[in-house]
Order: C-alpha cells, then sequence, then structure tokens
C-alpha cells in the first residue's frame, strides 16, 4: 500500500487511477468528461449567484428588515445563499490546479477545499429552511391574513432563523471537528501531499450526519414546501373565482368591472403570483430532490464510495447534487425582479443611490 492510500479518507478525494480502471458503471472516459464540464458550470453559477446575492441583501436592506419578518427571512436566506455560491468555487478552481500543477497539488488543494464543502452543507440546510419559514409565512398571510403579523413577529422570526442556522452548524462541526489534515510525503511525487484523514468517531458522524442533511431534512422541507404552494395556490384561485362571481351581479357592474383597468390589473396580478408560486416552488423541490441522488447510490449501487470500484459514479452524483445547489442558489433575483413590484422598486432605488455616490 502506498502511503497515499494509507491517508486517503472519506474526506479526501484522491485519485487511484489503477483502481479506476476496474469501475464498471462508469468510465474514466466518461468521468473525464463529465466531471470537468460540472466543475465549469459550477463556477460560472456560483460567481454569477455572489453577484446576485449580494444585490439581493442590498435591496432587502433597502426595503426595510427591522418589522418585516419575511424581509428578515429573504435577507437571511440571501446570505446564506452567498456564502453557498462562495464555498464551492474553491472545489471549482482545484480542477485547474489538476489540469496545471498536477496530481499532487490536487491532492493538497481539494484537501482544503473539503473545509468549505463542509461550510457549504451546513449553509445549504440553513438556506433550505429558511426558505421553508418563508414558505410558511406567505401561506398564511394568504390563508390567514389577519392574523399572520400576530404568528410571525420579528423577534419570533429571528429566534427562528437563529435556532436554524445553530443547529446546522453544529451538526456539521460535530462531523469536521473529528476530522484532521495531515502533511504526508510522497516519494511518488517528490513532494509533501496534503490528505484528510477520518477517524472511527467521525464516520459515525458522517452516518448520522448524511440521514439528517442528505435524506429527512430535503424530505421534510419539500413536503412542506409542496403542501403550502398547493394551499396558497388554491386560495389564490378560490378568491379569483370569487371577484369573477361578484363583478357579474349585474349587467351594468359587469361592463364596468369589464372595463376597469384597476380590476384586469388585480387578476394579471393574481395570476403572476400563482405562476410565481409554482415556478418557485417547482426549482426547490427539484434542486431539494436532488439532494437525494448521492444518498440513494451510495446505500443502493456496490461500491459507490470514494475507494469503491464505482467511485467515479460516486463523484459525479455529488457533484451534480452541488450543480443543483448552485442552481437553487443563483438565480432567486431573477424572480424577485420579474414578479415582485416592491422589490423592482428598492432594486431601483439602490442602483440609482449607487450611481449618484459613484459619481459624486
Amino acid at each position: 500500500m502506498n502511503t497515499s492510500d494509507k491517508y486517503a479518507s472519506s474526506s479526501s478525494i484522491p485519485y487511484d487511477y489503477n483502481e479506476l480502471k476496474e469501475t464498471r458503471l462508469v468510465s474514466d472516459h466518461v468521468r473525464d468528461i463529465v466531471e470537468p464540464a460540472l466543475w465549469f458550470t459550477m463556477l460560472l453559477l456560483n460567481m454569477m449567484g455572489i453577484v446576485t446575492n449580494i444585490i439581493n441583501i442590498r435591496v432587502f436592506i433597502e426595503q426595510g428588515v427591522k418589522n418585516d419578518s419575511t424581509n428578515i427571512g429573504f435577507l437571511c436566506l440571501s446570505i446564506c445563499d452567498l456564502f453557498s455560491c462562495a464555498a464551492l468555487i474553491p472545489h471549482s478552481l482545484c480542477s485547474i490546479v489538476l489540469y496545471t500543477d498536477g496530481i499532487a497539488k490536487y491532492y493538497t488543494c481539494t484537501a482544503f477545499a473539503i473545509t468549505f464543502g463542509y461550510a457549504h452543507i451546513a449553509l445549504q440546510n440553513m438556506s433550505t429552511w429558511t426558505t421553508v419559514y418563508i414558505s410558511l409565512i406567505r401561506s398564511l398571510c394568504v390563508i390567514f391574513p389577519l392574523k399572520v403579523k400576530l404568528m410571525f413577529t420579528p423577534k419570533i422570526t429571528k429566534f427562528v432563523i437563529t435556532s436554524i442556522v445553530t443547529f446546522f452548524l453544529l451538526l456539521q462541526l460535530l462531523y469536521s471537528s473529528f476530522t484532521t489534515l495531515v502533511w504526508v510525503f510522497e516519494p511518488e511525487f517528490n513532494q509533501t501531499v496534503a490528505y484528510v484523514i477520518d477517524t472511527p468517531i467521525s464516520a459515525i458522524a458522517l452516518y448520522y450526519q448524511q440521514l439528517i442533511t442528505n435524506q429527512i431534512s430535503p424530505a421534510l422541507a419539500v413536503f412542506i414546501v409542496s403542501i403550502n404552494s398547493i394551499l396558497m395556490t388554491q386560495k389564490l384561485i378560490r378568491v379569483k373565482k370569487w371577484r369573477v362571481k361578484n363583478s357579474t351581479h349585474s349587467s351594468t357592474e359587469s361592463k364596468e368591472d369589464s372595463s376597469n383597468p384597476n380590476r384586469k390589473a388585480m387578476a394579471s396580478k393574481d395570476i403572476e403570483l400563482i405562476k410565481f408560486i409554482n415556478t418557485t416552488a417547482g426549482i426547490f423541490l427539484v434542486c431539494n430532490l436532488m439532494s437525494f441522488i448521492p444518498s440513494v447510490a451510495v446505500m443502493v449501487l456496490p461500491g459507490v464510495t470514494f475507494h469503491g470500484i464505482n467511485k467515479n459514479l460516486f463523484y459525479i452524483v455529488f457533484f451534480i447534487r452541488f450543480l443543483f445547489d448552485s442552481i437553487n442558489a443563483s438565480i432567486n433575483f431573477f424572480f424577485y425582479i420579474n414578479v415582485s413590484s416592491r422589490y423592482k422598486g428598492a432594486f431601483a432605488s439602490s442602483f440609482q443611490l449607487c450611481l449618484q455616490k459613484s459619481t459624486e
């Protein structure tokens, strides 16, 4: 056994090309094509996500977060998405190291990038459950519009979000605290290489962390968001039907209402809101369901591990999961700017203010 095999662990991502030749489900050739494409796509998405989430943070602060529970939630979501995108960029940059400086430097780069990977997993779960909380506020705003402000005060919102952040941060620290970074001289490369080493305790912590973060957490989040979206859509459809019914009580009122621009605008706004709810919920559900793929692959297929016979498949399914995390974290800006008139106003105000400051 060479030194790299001795110190490689479930947290490091070294290549063993002799073992990769025995890969059954995904060949080396397929991996060599798919993996760089995923790295490059993630790099572009995460760079875009950093820009869009900085804009979101500025806009939500402009709208005001002191007394608005929804804006507090959106601000926290944007912060989590910002750092979640930033945490994935080192993994993409390591691919450049692999093709420019060789496998030894790639091992070291990956070992350090794993630290950012820990942060991404925690931030992604924080983002998911902040979205669940926002979805809950929105659905209750539609169903119980007069009571929601008493149910979700800014104080309660801050407590809930703080609890979400604390829980997933501690969960990730529990696992990462049992791993350590070591430097090993590799005669094969004639240089010192960094590896991350797991311990038996960290393996147990990893099992329960994966069970919670990749199975229980996304399943529960998908269920809650799905129910909220269905309830909101049904309520909005009933309200729309009620307005149409009331507008036809008399022929005179019907003619006046049909030509009333305010009523047309209201109907159009209802339709846009329904589309927005269903579209954002759909993207959220698809992106979060993708987190099941690595767990299912590991549990069902043989040798889907860092060093198993199907290690190529292992890497690809995890990078696909990270790709969908990047999509989910980077595209919210485009929905906000296209649907929310309030967001558009705050965005225009912030942008004009920045232009004024830059010209002074």
